[in-house]
């Protein structure tokens, strides 16, 4: 049988358009996922971890606040809507979303899981061939999330007492009386750190030492105003600026979705504290804001790192443990191997049009969809919560043929004339000449 639409994964984003589709077509279409079990960065998911937007910014709310997949109706299914509210939690756990999402990748029967797609053909159709069977397709909906970034100083070293944030839970390094060195700035960083001092005494590093290329460590803008990035409206507007603009403008609002969040500043400055003040001799930290790794060599069973500020060296840190908390990027995923060289890209990212559909040779009728995958040409939202709702909505549109649905909200209070103004400021800032 041939199907109007097979999605390869069913992470968040492939998930809000399957909870989409179950509500609105009921059939036609599967979600194939790897996972018996939904998880969702399972190797860095901390205990005090929480979501950095909403609990409204779920799979549905925002296109469809009425769906039976919001995260609302998982609390009164579950029945603890009243202990939530009275909980006043000031953002929700991860581990909560993350049961919100299992339960809906459960109760959706256009989602299965324990199933690996191994490769991906058209020849007049797709063909998905996984570990199981081959199945035919109409349309192509990839959204299978990121791979972990290693920087090229770090590369060779991996698993070698050397591990990205993602990995941290899984391997369960044993920290005990040992010189940490976290690398990277942003949340996971931070995370990473708070959750290294909250260990129980007898099992906290001796020392850890984290290193950020910014000149401090800097919240999270969750102003009003910057929100506006996360509209809808704004993320077609970021599509139609030049590649150049585009650039410009996410290096100016990078902290709009790589910076702390408050509560995690203010726990880890009360865990330094507490050490230097309340614990003594506990644990050795040492910040290093504004420093860059230039270098990373072996040293014995750990790794020595050349710390610089600007172009002078600063120090030399050895660690036996190195946790890189340095992001996540593209990765075009091997089983589209057979169809890349048929595939435009952009930079390291595929080409998409308005529809979120990829540019490529074949007909205009049998698509292949990426989500999540387009930071550079829809900005920041795209890897976010966000627009998840409201990116798998305009996919669907596109599945059903009709055109994408107007949205009832109204226009942000920011229009394009002063968006046009923050280019030009961005470009003064940073002495581009464009």
């Amino acid at each position: 049988m041939e199907l109007s639409c097979i999605g390869v994964g069913a992470g968040p984003s492939n998930l809000s358009l399957a909870c989409q589709m179950h509500e609105q077509i009921g059939q036609g279409a599967l979600f194939l996922d790897r996972q018996v079990d939904f998880r969702w960065h399972p190797g860095s998911a901390f205990d005090s971890s929480e979501l950095q937007v909403s609990h409204f910014k779920d799979l549905v709310t925002l296109v469809n606040p009425r769906s039976a997949y919001t995260f609302v109706n998982y609390l009164h299914e579950n029945g603890r809507l009243y202990h939530f509210l009275n909980a006043q939690f000031e953002a929700v756990l991860r581990a909560e979303f993350e049961r919100y999402l299992n339960w809906a990748f459960h109760r959706n029967p256009l989602v299965r899981g324990g199933e690996t797609v191994r490769e991906i053909r058209f020849d007049g159709e797709f063909r998905v061939r996984t570990d199981n069977a081959v199945l035919g397709a109409r349309n192509v909906v990839v959204g299978i999330g990121k791979q972990a970034h290693i920087p090229p100083q770090f590369q060779g070293w991996t698993g070698r007492n050397l591990f990205h944030s993602s990995e941290l839970l899984h391997i369960h390094a044993e920290v005990h009386k040992k010189h940490v060195c976290v690398v990277g700035g942003g949340q996971s960083g931070a995370e990473v750190l708070l959750h290294l001092v909250g260990l129980p005494k007898e099992r906290r590093p001796v020392s850890i030492t984290w290193v950020s290329q910014r000149e401090n460590y800097l919240p999270i803008d969750n102003s009003p105003f910057t929100n506006e990035l996360f509209m809808p409206c704004f993320s077609d507007r970021f599509a139609a600026m030049s590649e150049s603009w585009r650039k410009l403008f996410l290096r100016r609002f990078v902290l709009a979705s790589d910076g702390i969040s408050e509560s995690t500043l203010r726990a880890i400055y009360q865990a330094l504290y507490r050490h230097a003040f309340l614990e003594p001799n506990q644990c050795e930290i040492t910040l290093r804001p504004g420093c860059t790794v230039s270098h990373c060599i072996n040293a014995g069973a750990g790794h020595r790192l050349t710390l610089r500020r600007r172009m002078e060296v600063v120090e030399e840190v050895t660690a036996d443990i190195v946790i890189l908390a340095t992001g996540y990027e593209n990765a075009e995923p091997g089983f589209l191997e057979p169809m890349a060289n048929r595939l435009e890209k952009i930079d390291n990212e595929l080409a998409i049009r308005e529809d979120f559909s990829v540019c490529w040779d074949g007909p205009r009728d049998s698509r292949i969809f990426v989500q999540n995958a387009s930071l550079g040409q829809r900005g920041l939202a795209d890897p976010n919560l966000s627009l998840l709702a409201w990116r798998a909505r305009r996919i669907l549109d596109s599945l059903l043929g009709r055109a994408p649905r107007a949205n009832p909200e109204h226009p942000g209070f920011i229009g394009p004339t002063s968006v046009e103004c923050w280019s030009d400021t961005v470009a003064e800032e940073m002495g581009s000449g464009i």
